[in-house]
């Protein structure tokens, strides 16, 4: 069961701050998905569940579903029964939608620019994509000089 265009039109309606405060969880999204691409999956749930930044319930869900459950159908499934279930609207919805949507892309093994420059930024829409491609140039700038690992 997918959730449906409907079903997310009526729970995502969410202000410009409810967007701003989501950027926190994009920021952990940027370090999980570098994190995969330099050191693969099985490291992952570890790494998550042992750094206290990571503290979100439902990324912390999705991440083990990213890394025990091989089939992106199935990763679907699971997290949108967690949001189906949890009946959330507004601000968490649009968090745990952009959880979902970003653990997806990296299961299916999008580069992290692409995520990042283009898939992210439309979540957030026009009046807020510039936030999050100014957070992921700056998170880029910090990776080039050593500074994000």
């Amino acid at each position: 069961m997918n959730m449906s265009a409907e079903y997310v039109i009526q729970r995502i309606q969410c202000s410009r701050m409810d967007k701003q405060d989501c950027l926190y969880i994009v920021q952990q999204l940027m370090d999980i998905a570098f994190y995969v691409r330099d050191r693969g999956f099985i490291a992952l749930d570890n790494y998550v569940q042992q750094d206290t930044r990571f503290n979100d319930p439902f990324l912390k869900k999705a991440v083990a579903c990213l890394v025990d459950i091989g089939d992106d159908s199935l990763v679907e499934r699971v997290l949108d029964y967690y949001i189906i279930s949890g009946n959330y609207t507004g601000g968490q919805f649009f968090k745990n939608l952009v959880i979902e949507e970003t653990i997806l892309a990296i299961h299916r093994r999008i580069d992290a620019t692409q995520i990042f420059s283009f898939l992210v930024p439309s979540l957030f829409g026009l009046e807020c994509d510039s936030a999050v491609l100014d957070m992921f140039h700056l998170y880029m700038n910090q990776r080039r000089r050593g500074g994000r690992k």
